[in-house]
């Protein structure tokens, strides 16, 4: 009994330290913080065949602005001719690209859910010396995220899931997927 009443000040002692110890700030996160340059690498794969590249975008007001989208796989599927799709690629030059998106505020304010709303591309492609009217048909593959701790990081996945040129789908057609993994500047 009496090693119990001699322990209890040192047991009160040693809690009373753990209130005193610093509390980390929580990383809070808001709308607002999706609003900025953002810069990163895109997977594309389509079929067996997967690459990356550099991209780059801004945000703002629940749209994504790409100033120049990456095409590369785009056109090569259009034209099947490495050399000609290498020409039609320099052809079209940059083609800007809006993705609208709706924002979701997600798990205590640690992530942000982003619903993409991904529309048509349209684009005039040199094929054989004439343009053709390309339409490129994208789909949200899964909702995107945006998360906010040491830096702030938005990801998230389109899928070419039809082109149409003139009006003809491209038959056979191997889905293109975008997995764009991206740190704000």
């Amino acid at each position: 009994m009496l090693v119990i009443l001699l322990a209890i000040p040192f047991v009160l002692t040693s809690c009373s330290n753990d209130d005193d110890a610093p509390k980390p700030n929580p990383v809070t996160i808001s709308f607002d913080d999706l609003n900025g340059e953002y810069t990163g690498k895109a997977s594309i794969s389509q079929g067996t065949v997967n690459g990356e590249t550099a991209v780059a975008f801004a945000t703002k007001k629940n749209l994504i602005s790409y100033s120049e989208f990456p095409m590369k796989e785009i056109v090569y599927a259009v034209i099947s001719d490495p050399a000609k799709a290498s020409q039609a690629l320099t052809a079209i030059g940059k083609i800007k690209y809006d993705l609208d998106y709706t924002a979701v505020l997600y798990q205590y304010k640690k992530e942000i859910e982003l619903n993409l709303l991904p529309k048509e591309l349209t684009v005039q492609v040199p094929v054989d010396g004439v343009n053709k009217k390309v339409v490129i048909t994208f789909t949200a593959s899964k909702k995107g995220l945006f998360t906010k701790q040491n830096t702030q990081n938005m990801n998230f996945e389109l899928l070419v899931s039809k082109i149409t040129v003139e009006g003809t789908a491209l038959n056979p057609f191997n889905p293109i997927k975008y997995n764009f993994q991206m740190l704000k500047k």
